[in-house]
């Protein structure tokens, strides 16, 4: 389920009123922290009792969190060995270590070589090593003496590590990562921390686990939310018993052309898959006709519309304007993608064209961003910039723009005007292939129209945050998921979504 990523300021504010009224909260943690260790422990050499355990020592408060947790996994049976690498750390946790019979090696300067090789020795045949170097509020940059002593360890590294709170050192735009600690696992406290959720730390990160110390930070003050298949699961708008196919939402497909009718037909069609109570086709007579074949369902004349899907497939400049003429002075929430992207990037500014003032999503790849931003910008943004920091990127267009961007890609990554970011669980493999975009395009619509269709009904639901729209382009990238699960082509996935939808509709699993 959601996950909720907040900056590390929030935490620590949260962190504030519970210390001051003494709750133990480091000793929650580090508890957590001993529990986890101990469990790879078991899991790679059966038991904790005779295995080598090293802790790297920083100053602060997670350093207290690792030792303590070292404590207790030395009364447990391991040979604990701490590495400290400032002038100081933390005391009590220190001593607690040192009473659960630990040994210190104090390697705190470039000059110390006997430390360092006592350190090296140590490192290389622990069986886990606890990072708690630098946490949140550590700065940037690692002294030397501590990222050469990584850079000789790496090769000699056998065991597994485990960084408390966050790994040392994290920082996306930092290069030499043979002089950064790559966890096996990262144990979080608190909160999940922004820092952790950018695609381009995976490899530092490991996996996450979160633990709950009860912080209970506010979801309104969180940055980013993480959503995965048990999301999609509990979220997708599910038919109301006493409804009808207009409460269900009417989603206009303007996709296709002559020259690419097929990229109308797979829009059109994860449209109807995804259950949408009407679809409309827009465009192309031509690609009507190819619609129609295979969609009897679908209604090729003017009427109401509760959303648009605009842009695959390069529609003609005629039916655009016709869809532009049809949705003046309204908010009908329009998703764009492809083709329509250029629309985008060719107005100076958003304000005063007929994309302005309605739920707006658009759906480019990093090549489509870059070209966008590149107009918008007056300057040469790359697709390479674009994936180096997709979050960033994503969150400058939607700021720009004031749309929904989802920035599609193996991570995909969907941002807010206000900055907030939506980040779904990757998809499989098999959603990379020519056709797979106009199938997302064609799940949002319908999942717009039925949102914007539910707040014609209910007088209390008639307007939704961009936040909202957000999370549900992220449940659409779920459906888009599991379709990718069962189909290996842009047809099959669209095929594929009316057995998903059946089975999230009717509790099959």
């Amino acid at each position: 389920m959601s996950v909720f990523a907040y900056p590390s300021e929030t935490i620590r504010e949260a962190e504030k009123p519970l210390l001051e009224a003494g709750i133990p909260l480091m000793a929650r943690a580090a508890r957590a922290l001993a529990n986890s260790a101990a469990a790879m422990l078991k899991a790679d050499h059966g038991q904790v009792t005779g295995t080598r355990v090293s802790v790297l020592a920083g100053p602060g408060n997670n350093a207290g969190d690792a030792l303590f947790a070292a404590a207790t996994l030395g009364r447990r049976g391991a040979a604990v060995t701490v590495i400290t690498l400032f002038d100081r750390t933390h005391d009590d946790g220190l001593a607690a270590a040192r009473s659960a019979g630990a040994q210190v090696i104090a390697f705190d300067s470039p000059e110390a070589d006997a430390a360092r090789a006592d350190a090296l020795r140590e490192l290389a045949r622990a069986h886990l090593v606890l990072d708690g170097i630098l946490g949140t509020g550590g700065r940037r940059g690692l002294p030397d003496h501590i990222s050469k002593l990584i850079a000789d360890w790496a090769p000699h590294r056998t065991g597994r590590l485990i960084a408390v709170d966050v790994p040392s050192d994290l920082d996306p735009n930092h290069t030499g990562a043979e002089k950064r600690l790559h966890a096996d696992h990262t144990v979080s406290f608190g909160g999940l921390k922004t820092e952790l959720i950018d695609p381009r730390v995976d490899e530092f990160t490991g996996t996450i686990d979160v633990i709950d110390i009860g912080l209970g930070p506010d979801p309104r003050l969180a940055a980013a939310e993480l959503l995965d298949r048990d999301d999609l699961v509990a979220g997708f708008p599910r038919p109301d018993a006493t409804g009808h196919k207009y409460s269900r939402g009417v989603a206009g497909v303007l996709a296709g052309s002559e020259d690419y009718p097929g990229a109308g037909v797979l829009t059109t069609t994860s449209a109807v898959n995804t259950g949408a109570g009407m679809v409309r086709y827009l465009g192309s007579p031509l690609v009507a006709e190819h619609v129609l074949g295979l969609h009897p369902e679908v209604v090729n004349a003017s009427g109401r519309i509760d959303s648009v899907v605009l842009g695959p497939g390069d529609p003609e400049s005629e039916f655009v304007q016709g869809v532009a003429e049809a949705l003046a002075g309204n908010r009908t929430p329009v998703v764009v993608d492809a083709g329509g992207l250029d629309m985008i990037a060719r107005a100076e500014s958003m304000a005063g064209t007929w994309l302005a003032d309605r739920p707006l999503i658009i759906t480019p790849h990093a090549a489509e961003l870059a070209r966008l931003l590149s107009r918008l910008l007056g300057e040469i943004i790359t697709a390479g910039r674009i994936g180096a920091n997709p979050m960033r990127w994503a969150q400058r267009a939607a700021e720009l723009t004031g749309a929904i961007v989802l920035l599609k890609g193996h991570h995909t990554v969907i941002a807010a005007p206000d900055g907030h970011v939506v980040l779904p669980a990757p998809g499989p493999g098999t959603l990379a292939t020519a056709g797979s975009g106009d199938v997302l395009a064609g799940i949002l619509g319908t999942l717009a129209a039925i949102t914007a269709a539910h707040g014609r009904y209910d007088s209390e639901d008639r307007t939704r945050p961009p936040r909202e729209w957000a999370r549900l382009a992220g449940l659409g990238v779920l459906l888009h998921n599991e379709a990718g699960r069962r189909a290996v082509t842009a047809s099959g996935l669209a095929d594929a979504l009316a057995e998903v939808v059946g089975e999230l509709i009717h509790g099959t699993d």
